[in-house]
């Protein structure tokens, strides 16, 4: 009999994953999971550390964004209980640990490449995330 535990550990997995679906098949039982939210983001997406090459195209806009820099699930604290690294408002440096991504089982610190205001969160704790995903929006200071 499969374990349900097991079940829940491969769901996350093929959410944090590129694979569209997997079938596990355990003594004449078969459990088959279905990644719906890739195909919704099957969008080229752009490496964090791209920078904007045209100075006309950085002087027409003020925002910038900071993406994710691992496909997994997001959380905007280092515990879930303690508050967030980042807020509206608040200014963040180029190399601030900005939030946190679980990817497979691993926690990742998700380093801002940008420095400016905070002016908008982009995400919400325990959200999943993609690749390239934009995160936050940031004011030039």
């Amino acid at each position: 009999m499969m374990d349900i535990e097991q079940i829940a550990r491969v769901v996350k997995m093929v959410e944090s994953s590129q694979l569209h679906e997997v079938t596990i098949a355990d003594n004449g039982q078969s459990i088959k999971v279905v990644n719906s939210l890739g195909e919704q983001s099957n969008v080229s997406a752009n490496p964090i550390y791209t920078t904007a090459t045209h100075e006309p195209e950085q002087q027409s806009s003020d925002a910038v964004q900071v993406s994710a820099t691992y496909v997994g699930q997001i959380y905007l604290s280092e515990d879930d209980t303690t508050d967030n690294l980042v807020k509206e408002g608040d200014h963040i440096q180029k190399g601030q640990t900005i939030c946190f991504i679980v990817e497979l089982t691993r926690l990742q610190p998700v380093i801002s490449n940008k420095e400016g205001i905070v002016t908008a969160v982009l995400v919400e704790s325990g959200q999943n995330v993609e690749y390239g995903q934009p995160i936050f929006e940031l004011a030039r200071s």
